[in-house]
């Protein structure tokens, strides 16, 4: 069953709320139709190279829901793969911007696998031009990187995916471990830890979205995350619960996603109240927008509903995503301004 946006969004004033987005791919904000077109740019048949992403009625979209993880990783790569070069890249960049400016979104933190551009031969120096060229299209937004490593690409690709990001010229805040849960020991990962604490910036682990419990405590042991991406599986363990509510371990929680990725029913069968009566510090996130035909005002909506928040509780949790952002100091004292400025005006 995919989801369907909130009622009663609108009766939060959700389009003024100064927003804050930490889980969300880069790559994965990439519309159908721009895969279509980027495919054409480089003159192949989209019919052919998006096959995949093909509907029923023979137009180009992405399913809803996907038949499983997998199905959703095959399409994903498919869409990504017509990324090739700078100027294809730039594309993208300004794309998501003007997306996440046009819902009010002052500060983001996008996920790039940027070792995969690499890799596929794009050089490191104009691919981080293409991304600050991208987003300076759009003054009305601020977005910062966090470069991810895919645990099953090895700990090899990984060291390489951090040497890109010491030797970068791109507005970095985190680095960040994705892919399949349990594939490679979190353990086997501690460079990344030791890595981002050097260069001063934040690390995100995905863990708890396809996987167990244990995935989110391996992140928080092995690796000292104090952010963990999705973290649903938690709330099947209420002493790992206690223990992210004492130690402030913040969740990256993404609704729609989980429902159309068929990890979780419905919205109705969503952990996200469980965690949230348990104290678990949570944020609210889009993940991979249109593979999920949602954005991120559309999630704070389910969000909004699912928890019964009113205006201050949901101006709270904007503030915790601002504290739990890897945003300088400056910025987050300009979003908690901004939220305490909305919280108060008259409606």
């Amino acid at each position: 069953m995919s989801a369907a946006p909130s009622p009663g969004a609108g009766e939060l004033e959700l389009a003024t709320l100064p927003k804050i987005e930490l889980h969300v791919h880069l790559e994965g904000s990439i519309a159908a139709t721009t895969a279509v077109e980027l495919a054409r740019r480089h003159g192949e048949d989209p019919e052919e190279a998006l096959e995949v992403v093909r509907g029923d009625d023979g137009g180009f979209g992405y399913p809803s829901p996907f038949r499983d993880f997998m199905h959703f990783v095959e399409t994903f790569l498919a869409t990504t793969r017509q990324v090739r070069t700078p100027d294809d890249l730039a594309t993208v960049a300004a794309d998501f911007a003007r997306g996440q400016a046009a819902q009010g979104v002052r500060w983001t933190e996008a996920t790039f696998t940027a070792l995969t551009l690499v890799d596929n031969g794009m050089e490191p120096g104009p691919m981080w031009a293409a991304l600050r060229d991208g987003f300076a299209e759009v003054p009305d937004t601020r977005i910062g990187l966090i470069i991810d490593s895919i645990r099953e690409l090895g700990v090899d690709a990984s060291r390489r995916t951090l040497q890109l990001v010491e030797d970068a010229d791109a507005p970095i805040v985190g680095l960040g471990l994705t892919g399949i849960e349990g594939s490679v020991p979190e353990g086997e990962f501690g460079h990344l830890r030791d890595g981002a604490a050097r260069l001063g910036i934040g690390l995100a682990v995905h863990a708890g979205e396809t996987g167990t419990p244990d995935n989110v405590r391996a992140a928080v042991d092995d690796l000292g995350a104090r952010r963990i991406g999705h973290g649903i599986a938690a709330a099947q363990d209420a002493e790992l619960m206690r223990r992210l509510a004492d130690e402030g371990v913040v969740l990256e929680v993404c609704p729609s996603s989980n429902v159309t990725l068929s990890i979780v029913p419905d919205l109705a069968s969503h952990p996200l109240p469980t965690l949230w009566a348990a104290g678990v510090p949570v944020t609210i996130n889009s993940d991979d927008p249109p593979f999920f035909a949602t954005t991120l005002t559309e999630e704070l909506g389910h969000a909004a509903r699912m928890l019964d928040l009113d205006r201050s509780a949901l101006a709270d949790l904007q503030r915790r995503a601002a504290r739990a952002s890897f945003a300088p100091d400056d910025v987050k004292t300009d979003l908690l301004a901004a939220i305490d400025a909305w919280e108060t005006q008259e409606r």
